[in-house]
């Protein structure tokens, strides 16, 4: 059996400009796949790695996203006292009322897109405390100065450290910057809350986010987000910080799964196809070299696992290729429109471990289908008919 495999092998090198059409073929499915896997990826990476466990964000029940939520003045006090929030050194709950909407603003290139402006407290600074001000300092209490993400210098116009947007028909100047680590916070505008709710006439807020007081143990029941949900006076459901934003990821996410199922299943009909082609005209070729090893006592069986094994290592070659050509994108920075909350997510192309993983097993697939039917063919041709050509 290593005999049949060498000649295999080696068949490759041989005819060699015939394995590079098949490689080209496939790698070049394989690329678009790897392409919007890392979309997919990135865009998810961006949002599920923002954020602490031990921060609880509640918002009304039947809400799906914090734009959806309304929480009036008298449940943020309910909420802020209520046993198992964490307090600071001074005493003080660690605990914040927010206000989230999307604002239509101009991008430095042309155009514009909704972007999303966080009302928040100064104590938000410390409670969703992954967001760092790296440039500039928090905004006044009370006025209009805002903090930006550092995804959105350079990409919305006004968003830099002493510049301004014009909100409700006059300029809030940008006094800081912050960084997220390439989370969330890092495509929105922070400013004050009772301010923002001012602006734009709103009388409730729409997020409460508390710091417990003590951790949940893996796999035991959180009995502080049960007594929320249970609790008549706030109506309320909660998500771990993480978790709130990985449930909004999972919408785009599995639109972005099968859109690179689709455009790769497609484009590996032809690339199946091409290097079908290619190794049955192979094994036209090479009629003489079939009889003889099945001569020689090979079985047929034998042949088939020597084709398909060809045609394995085509794939697999494909599959590196695609990776390969695909690769340079992998941080470079992106964005694109988050269906739950309407508003532009920043993100970089992330290809991951996993992404490699599914890349070079679709394109296994890909080959070891393609070179089966030219295996079979090439099994069943009789020695006395193969050493005659």
């Amino acid at each position: 059996m290593t005999g049949i495999l060498r000649y295999h092998l080696l068949s490759l090198w041989v005819r060699r400009a015939g394995t590079a059409l098949s490689v080209v073929s496939i790698g070049m499915a394989v690329g678009v796949l790897v392409l919007v896997l890392a979309l997919r990826d990135g865009f998810r990476a961006s949002l599920a790695t923002t954020g602490r466990e031990d921060n609880m964000v509640v918002l009304r029940q039947g809400a799906t996203s914090e734009g959806e939520s309304l929480i009036q003045r008298h449940e943020w006090g309910t909420l802020r006292d209520y046993e198992g929030v964490a307090v600071d050194a001074s005493g003080e709950p660690l605990a914040t009322a927010e206000i989230y909407a999307a604002m239509n603003l101009d991008k430095e290139g042309g155009g514009s897109a909704n972007f999303p402006v966080r009302g928040v407290m100064n104590r938000s600074f410390r409670v969703r405390d992954s967001a760092r001000i790296t440039a500039g300092r928090e905004f006044v209490p009370g006025t209009t100065e805002i903090v930006v993400g550092k995804a959105l210098v350079g990409r919305v116009k006004g968003c830099r450290l002493g510049g301004a947007l014009e909100v409700a028909g006059r300029p809030w100047p940008v006094v800081g910057v912050m960084d997220c680590g390439g989370g969330a916070y890092d495509s929105e505008i922070w400013c004050d809350v009772e301010v923002f709710m001012q602006a734009f006439r709103r009388d409730m807020y729409g997020t409460v986010v508390l710091r417990r007081r003590d951790p949940v143990a893996p796999g035991g029941e959180d009995r502080m987000a049960m007594l929320l949900a249970e609790d008549q006076r706030i109506k309320a459901k909660t998500y771990t910080e993480p978790g709130y934003f990985r449930s909004q990821t999972r919408e785009l996410g599995d639109a972005l799964l099968w859109v690179s199922i689709f455009l790769a299943g497609i484009m590996s009909v032809g690339a199946a196809f091409g290097t079908a082609v290619t190794m049955l005209a192979s094994v036209a070729e090479r009629r003489r070299e079939i009889g003889t090893l099945l001569a020689l006592g090979f079985r047929p069986w034998q042949v088939v696992v020597g084709f398909v094994t060809e045609a394995l290592v085509l794939g697999i070659a494909g599959g590196a290729f695609g990776v390969a050509i695909a690769w340079p994108v992998n941080g470079i920075a992106t964005g694109t429109m988050n269906w739950n909350t309407f508003t532009e997510q920043n993100f970089a192309f992330r290809i991951s471990g996993d992404v490699v993983l599914s890349a070079v097993m679709f394109s296994s697939a890909v080959g070891v289908l393609a070179g089966f039917l030219p295996a079979l063919r090439a099994s069943r041709v009789p020695p006395s008919v193969a050493l005659r050509g």
